[in-house]
């Protein structure tokens, strides 16, 4: 119990370094949006968004997971589970507020060991009106302008469990991952189960592996 508070904690230091204050004020929330080909959360690029951009567009986070001593290049995970995402921030040399460098959307209800609940499958809105019972053969079609292509086994297996805050349903996943000028987006399909589990936007100073 005391690591996990220790872990994932949400703290008043934390929200004054993410650059948000503490209000009772309730803010009219927004449905979330995503334009994947954007790359943009209700009009807002994903990787220019801050803690405090997301609390005006959704209210506060369930969960902030944050290192116990804060350092240069350490990351933070904002987590809203009853809208299945999950952010990665990254504090930039040259500024002080954390920024968002991936945000992963989860389609099935999947659960986070590390806070001891589930992400709710995403209830927004995104390009082309993506659901988890899209095929790998249908992200194809609808995304030929884009050329999408395939991780091989070994590296959409690595992706899939990277984050172990979430654990992915076991089984065998195919990735599709479309490439776009400063971000990239993998389409996570759980092959085992049929069904799109997530579907993840990072900035490309992390390319796809087939890219490096």
């Amino acid at each position: 119990m005391a690591t996990f508070a220790r872990a994932a904690r949400v703290v008043i230091g934390l929200w004054c370094l993410l650059g948000l204050g503490v209000s009772g004020e309730s803010a009219a929330l927004e449905v979330p949006i995503v334009n994947l080909y954007r790359g943009e959360m209700n009009g807002t690029p994903f990787a220019a968004m801050t803690a405090d951009t997301m609390r005006s567009l959704f209210g506060p986070p369930s969960v902030i997971e944050d290192p116990e001593t804060r350092q240069e290049g350490q990351e933070t995970s904002i987590q809203y589970h009853a809208l299945g995402l999950s952010f990665e921030m990254r504090q930039p040399r040259e500024q002080a507020r954390l920024q968002c460098w991936r945000v992963r959307i989860y389609l099935t209800k999947t659960w986070d060991g590390k806070a001891g609940m589930f992400f709710l499958p995403f209830p927004g809105r995104l390009s082309k009106q993506v659901g988890q019972d899209w095929t790998p053969q249908r992200i194809a079609t609808e995304f030929r302008q884009w050329e999408p292509r395939s991780y091989s086994e070994a590296q959409a297996a690595a992706l899939v469990h990277e984050q172990p805050m979430a654990m992915a349903a076991p089984g065998a996943y195919t990735v599709l991952y479309l490439v776009f000028s400063d971000f990239h987006v993998d389409f996570l399909y759980h092959r085992t189960e049929h069904f799109l589990h997530a579907i993840q936007l990072t900035q490309d100073r992390t390319k796809p592996p087939a890219q490096r």
